[in-house]
């Protein structure tokens, strides 16, 4: 794929998509479709335990590493490993329908969602990682009048969640009368505490980043002088409850679409800055592009004390390799969870070396900083370097023509070296329908062949990339999740798999989020209408009150037959009873066939998996004549229908 770093200069930049369109042995061509479906035989964990335990030892930094610490090692081992066999594969084991809303934010495994029947509005947190039986409620014309003095009066107001971690939400609340005013409301829900809010200058590209101790907020809102505009930042310290007085200006970092061209992210002790753009203008002259990562510690924003990656360590690709497209343009920083390190992870859709057809790469490199910063790091370099040190770990993704139409969400997982896209694979016939299904790849390396180096040193640039790469690693295999509908009489219950990732009434307007263990996006909600949140997790250990487990053709808890539905009695799914869209999903009578509205509950009293029908926890009584602004409550996904597991054979429902 002709990767070409600047001569003398060493790049490690790893490429992670899919491509070669093989599964097994059995050669593809790009017409053909590639499609490798689940096999859900025997259970991947029937290795040596040595290779098990390797896991461990080289992922230090996982979550379930972490858990087995505590709780010993057996359980945590097992988690990892079908954790990232799942994401891998494309195969959740769990999937269900967790709220209705108008607006949500999801980050760390926690999804914050928004609904509104004005003048009231809920604000509702809900922690899925850890598979939490209760959820705190937010009354957001409460919060807002205990938090910002003077707007009791104003009913017509914005109210947006921009981030939650740590426990920590952050907020933008906005209002024009008598002036427009746009304040940034922090709080810590689960512990009734409202952080000193801060009446802002501009709101323009507005992010947020936090850990428990320190939280930065940074907007594209300075005049650099040159025409262009600049990135600011200003800090807060949560535990002295203190703003920092000084804003800090970004002048170097040059991208502006955060998540395409510009990341930001609090990992650890510090806060991190990355640009795969360093210039404002384009330079004609100037054919090597590089990535600009900075990064500074949390509790002391000195540009003087901030550390720059150096050049000759940020190469990125040359101009030359061919156009990109940049509507398919992804740029994150993660932790690695084997080594602990930072890493860039960019997802380019690229025309290479001339050829007429475009592929998807994902590309990581690690991020690696000198001692401190200096100017002299960023010299003016000759355009025309090339090395023949090429990139390792190349996975790339053909656009096949059969794909090429499909509205899709993408995501890359280091962990498990695997990308994740989520599809419309409606067919032709059928325009007003939806059909969302998970597409995967992944390449695994092959055993280490010795003596290889020879041959490949005499060759080089693309061809000896290409020849590597088919070394190294295994073809690629593309997996597809659920199974597609086959009329006439489909399975019945691959038919509700579908109702709960394509709801009835709620389809359409599609946004999601994923990270290492999980997929959130919400459907529908044209017109003002709610839309439908659909959760699927890869870890084995995930679980929703009331869920159904299919495996072994059983169906559990027992007695449940027929399909899932909804109960338009039970109103506990609206904190104070008078949200009534949250019990009516805008289906057409074929539709209501499928996913029924029902005078009476279908399912019989719920398996109880955590707190179960023991009382709700309370906060502490407030000062008189102060009303409560945030409770506890059952979560709304226990009044609503579509929520499955999957047994840990798997089942059939893999096999299309």
């Amino acid at each position: 794929m002709g990767r070409t770093p600047p001569s003398g200069k060493h790049s490690d930049i790893r490429c992670c998509g899919i491509g070669s369109l093989q599964a097994y042995n059995e050669p593809m061509t790009a017409s053909q479709g590639a499609e490798h479906t689940v096999d859900l035989g025997k259970s991947r964990l029937q290795r040596l335990p040595y290779e098990i335990i390797g896991f461990i030892a080289k992922a230090p930094y996982a979550l379930e590493t972490r858990e087995a610490e505590r709780t010993g090692f057996a359980r945590a081992l097992r988690r990892l490993v079908k954790r990232r066999s799942a994401v891998s594969q494309a195969y959740p084991y769990l999937i269900g329908i967790v709220g209705l809303a108008d607006s949500y934010v999801y980050h760390g495994g926690v999804i914050c969602y928004i609904v509104e029947a004005r003048p009231k509005r809920w604000l509702r947190i809900l922690d899925l990682h850890s598979s939490a039986n209760i959820e705190l409620v937010v009354d957001i014309p409460t919060l807002v009048t205990e938090a910002v003095l003077g707007t009791r009066k104003s009913t017509r107001y914005k109210f947006r969640v921009l981030h939650h971690a740590a426990g920590i939400t952050t907020c933008l609340f906005s209002f024009a009368l008598p002036n427009t005013e746009n304040w940034l409301l922090v709080f810590k829900a689960g512990e009734q505490t409202i952080f000193e809010p801060l009446r802002l200058d501009s709101t323009a590209r507005i992010f947020v980043r936090n850990n428990a101790e320190f939280l930065y907020f940074g907007t594209h809102s300075d005049d650099g002088g040159d025409g262009f505009r600049r990135w600011v930042l200003r800090g807060f310290a949560i535990k002295k409850n203190l703003w920092f007085p000084k804003k800090m200006q970004l002048s170097n970092l040059v991208g502006y679409d955060i998540g395409s061209t510009a990341c930001f992210e609090v990992i650890d002790d510090y806060f991190y800055g990355l640009s795969n753009q360093t210039a404002f203008e384009i330079e004609e002259i100037d054919w090597t592009s590089y990535y600009y990562c900075f990064r500074f510690r949390l509790d002391d924003p000195d540009t003087r004390k901030t550390q720059v990656m150096k050049r000759q360590d940020s190469w990125r690709r040359h101009h030359s390799e061919g156009p990109i497209d940049d509507r398919w343009s992804l740029l994150k920083l993660e932790k690695d969870e084997d080594s602990g390190k930072i890493k860039i992870v960019e997802c380019r859709k690229e025309w290479l070396a001339g050829k007429s057809g475009s592929r998807r790469t994902y590309y990581t490199k690690e991020v690696v900083f000198p001692a401190a910063y200096n100017d002299s790091d960023w010299p003016a370099t000759n355009s025309n370097e090339e090395s023949d040190d090429q990139a390792a770990n190349v996975i790339e993704y053909l656009n096949r023509p059969k794909s090429a139409t499909l509205e899709e969400r993408s995501a890359y997982n280091p962990s498990s070296n695997a990308f994740i896209d989520l599809i419309d694979d409606t067919s032709t016939e059928q325009v007003d329908a939806q059909c969302l299904r998970l597409r995967a790849g992944s390449r695994r390396l092959k055993p280490l062949l010795l003596g290889a180096s020879n041959d490949l040193a005499k060759l080089h640039g693309q061809l000896r990339l290409e020849v590597e790469m088919d070394m190294l690693y295994h073809p690629n295999q593309i997996y597809m999740w659920p199974p597609k509908l086959e009329p006439p009489g489909p399975d019945l219950v691959l038919k509700e798999i579908h109702n709960i990732l394509n709801p009835p009434g709620y389809q359409g307007n599609i946004t999601a989020v994923g990270d290492e263990r999980s997929v959130v996006y919400s459907t529908g909600g044209s017109s003002g209408e709610l839309k439908a949140l659909v959760y699927l997790s890869f870890d084995p250990s995930a679980k929703l009150h009331g869920m159904q487990r299919w495996g072994r053709g059983r169906l559990l808890p027992e007695g449940v037959k027929g399909g899932l539905r909804w109960d338009s009695n039970n109103s506990t799914c609206d904190p104070r009873g008078e949200v009534d869209r949250l019990r009516q999903p805008q289906c057409n009578s074929k539709e209501m066939n499928a996913f029924v509205l029902s005078d009476s509950p279908s399912l019989p009293e719920r398996a109880i998996f955590s707190s179960g029908g023991t009382p709700l926890p309370t906060f502490p009584p407030r000062d008189e004549g102060k009303t409560s602004w945030v409770w506890f409550e059952r979560p709304m996904y226990r009044e609503l229908p579509g929520k499955l597991t999957f047994d840990e054979v798997r089942g059939q429902y893999g096999r299309v």
